[in-house]
């Protein structure tokens, strides 16, 4: 088990995925990253996360729609 902060990343464009994830790793972040919606909610179902930052325009739907699963179930859960 670790202490870091663990932030979903949830990014289709490879390019720009690569750059947060190293970024964010550097500064001691623990990523998980997916690149659909149906991923990004499998994983907050099967793990806790402090942050998620949120593309909107994902190849299997809106970014709005795992926005507002996600709030319903964790209402004080930061997105980005």
């Amino acid at each position: 088990m670790t202490n870091q902060p663990h932030i979903l990343l949830v990014e289709d464009e490879p390019h720009i995925a690569k750059g947060l994830v190293f970024n964010l790793e550097c500064e001691g972040y623990r990523v998980t990253h997916v690149e659909t919606c149906a991923a990004a909610l499998a994983c907050f179902r099967r793990e806790p996360f402090n942050l998620v930052v949120l593309d909107l325009m994902l190849p299997d739907g809106h970014g709005l729609t795992v926005c507002r699963e996600i709030r319903r179930q964790e209402p004080h859960l930061p997105i980005l």
